[in-house]
């Protein structure tokens, strides 16, 4: 009998560290949340007012049902404007994942293979198994700064079932930002191999310096796949407001866009008034990225700070909101175990990099909670 998801994911087992928060939260110890902290409730808010006043203006604009596949034409001018490209480039869905799987479903048959890197966020494994595709890693080099691509390892890894290159850049959790002769080497691997790069970009306006991010299509990827939207830039991830912008061969966006609408048809999963609100958030709220990425830099600065007065080596980000941090350099453990540890005995709570696939000895957290964290009370915990 063949497998089923239901009966797969029917037997899941809490993490130790789940485990760990949740005895915590059970006996009213509170959480030191240093890798989940919701920005809207550390300072990191749209305008409740103005939100308010554009879903009013939304809701009532939506009061007649117009559905588009692709997304309503103003919706989609309106992510065109912030992108550079034509609004027929654009598919509106409710956020970046369901974007990735719709890029999963239509370029790659069941058994086929989509390359992502190594390290990065916990999430391809669950969406590749959703389109029924195996998921195969190439793995980023560390030089001691900062986490690049290897244009080497990326192409040592594709195999005749490849179909897909997933880049994130600005990178989750490492913070590097893909170089133009990182992308370039991808894309005449892409076109040696008749690959699709999709490029996840939802850090793109938190950079901290004078670095840019630069997409595939600007160094002659054949096809490229832009995934973006507004949890991130505007801190509204309830809106559920993503995007996929098809860039390169004009041919090759074009039939991969009347694909993406077919599928896009039978869900129309992005509601009207969500629609509505995307052209209304771009208008009225065009400097809320600009203000979350100097809080963010900021934040970024402080933190690493804070690690370097503990003795630990840490380098700035280029990007993003997560620093990995390699605490075994500072006699140190950071397995699952220690961590889960640490939950019980203080109620701080980071990631162990083993979730990530970074290497050992590493943890991540992130900037997003306002300062002062508690690194000293955490790196002795994680000593003891």
């Amino acid at each position: 009998m063949g497998s089923r998801l239901m009966d797969e994911w029917n037997e899941g087992v809490p993490s130790q560290l789940a485990r760990a928060v949740a005895e915590c939260r059970a006996r009213g110890t509170p959480i030191c949340d240093l890798i989940t902290a919701n920005p809207q409730e550390e300072g990191l808010e749209f305008p409740p007012d103005l939100l308010r006043q554009l879903m009013q203006k939304a809701v009532a604009a939506s009061r007649f049902y117009r559905p588009d596949p692709q997304g309503l034409l103003s919706a989609r001018e309106a992510v065109a404007g912030y992108h550079g490209c034509k609004p027929e480039q654009v598919l509106l869905t409710p956020g970046t994942s369901f974007a990735y799987w719709c890029a999963f479903r239509l370029l790659a048959r069941p058994g086929e293979e989509i390359l992502c890197p190594h390290p990065t966020y916990p999430l391809f494994d669950d969406l590749a198994r959703l389109a029924h595709v195996t998921v195969r890693r190439y793995h980023m080099h560390h030089d001691g700064l900062r986490w690049a691509i290897d244009p080497g390892e990326v192409e040592f890894q594709v195999t005749a079932r490849t179909r897909i290159i997933v880049v994130v850049s600005p990178h989750n959790p490492t913070g590097s930002v893909a170089t133009a002769g990182e992308l370039l080497a991808l894309a005449e691997i892409a076109r040696r191999h008749g690959l699709v790069i999709v490029f996840d970009e939802v850090f793109r306006e938190f950079t901290h310096g004078a670095v840019g991010v630069l997409r595939p299509a600007a160094v002659g990827a054949p096809l490229a796949l832009v995934l973006n939207g507004f949890s991130k830039m505007f801190s509204l991830p309830g809106l559920k407001a993503g995007w996929l912008v098809a860039e390169g061969e004009q041919q090759r966006c074009e039939q991969f866009l009347r694909a993406a609408e077919s599928l896009s048809d039978p869900f129309l999963a992005v509601s009207e008034a969500t629609q509505a609100v995307i052209p209304l958030v771009f208008a009225k709220g065009a400097e809320v990225p600009g203000r979350f990425r100097q809080e963010y830099t900021c934040r970024m600065g402080a933190l690493v700070g804070t690690w370097r007065d503990c003795g630990v080596a840490v380098s700035m980000p280029e990007a993003g909101v997560y620093l990995p941090v390699k605490v075994a350099s500072a006699g140190a453990q950071a397995d699952e175990s220690a961590l889960a540890r640490v939950v019980r005995e203080t109620g701080i709570l980071a990631h162990p990099g083993e979730y990530y696939g970074l290497p050992e000895g590493h943890l991540v957290m992130t900037c997003v909670k306002r300062p002062p964290w508690p690194v000293t009370a955490l790196l002795n915990a994680l000593r003891r």
